[in-house]
């Protein structure tokens, strides 16, 4: 093979793997640095905890509650998880971020809530933020925790969450359906 051939060959594979790399920091800094909405807590109704339910999650809520003067936390969980007895845990049908959206739709019709706040991971704001927009009738400003996550972790977020959006972005709201499980 000529030289110029494998010199053309290479400057592709390298002209490549530059435009992934640029597409993947792109990535990252919006998942990483998408701010959370800003919120008054003397506003607010109801925090409502998208899963999985981590520890950081959990104490940024009932902190948040607590300044609220003690409004009621919904805790999204996996079937069969307990619930402690301070949340309201709900069992989102289908388990995804639309769920929980169709879940919290559901306490707005049923409990009255008109101005919950969404807690979730930083990575998640950026999506979180555009489903419950979408699929909830009333404001809902999302709020991201620094959780300590691996570097693995930290590494595949964007990836998923720029997928997870291109499903939200087609797949649209999740049907509010009795079908949520409610355990007060």
């Amino acid at each position: 093979m000529p030289r110029t051939a494998s010199r053309r060959r290479h400057a592709w594979l390298w002209g490549i793997l530059a435009v992934v790399v640029a597409l993947y920091v792109a990535m990252s800094v919006s998942v990483f640095t998408t701010p959370s909405d800003r919120y008054d807590v003397h506003d607010i109704d109801a925090v409502f905890i998208l899963g999985p339910p981590t520890e950081a999650r959990i104490a940024a809520g009932e902190r948040i509650a607590q300044e609220a003067g003690g409004v009621p936390v919904y805790l999204s969980v996996w079937p069969g998880v307990g619930c402690r007895p301070q949340f309201v845990c709900v069992h989102a049908d289908p388990w995804t971020t639309a769920g929980e959206a169709a879940a919290l739709a559901e306490a707005v019709r049923d409990d009255g809530v008109r101005h919950p706040l969404v807690v979730t991971g930083d990575e998640h704001v950026m999506r979180a933020r555009y489903i419950f927009d979408r699929c909830v009738p009333v404001a809902a400003p999302v709020i991201g925790i620094d959780e300590h996550v691996s570097l693995a972790v930290r590494f595949w977020q964007p990836i998923y969450q720029w997928g997870a959006m291109a499903k939200a972005f087609f797949a649209g709201c999740a049907d509010v359906r009795p079908g949520t499980t409610r355990i007060i």
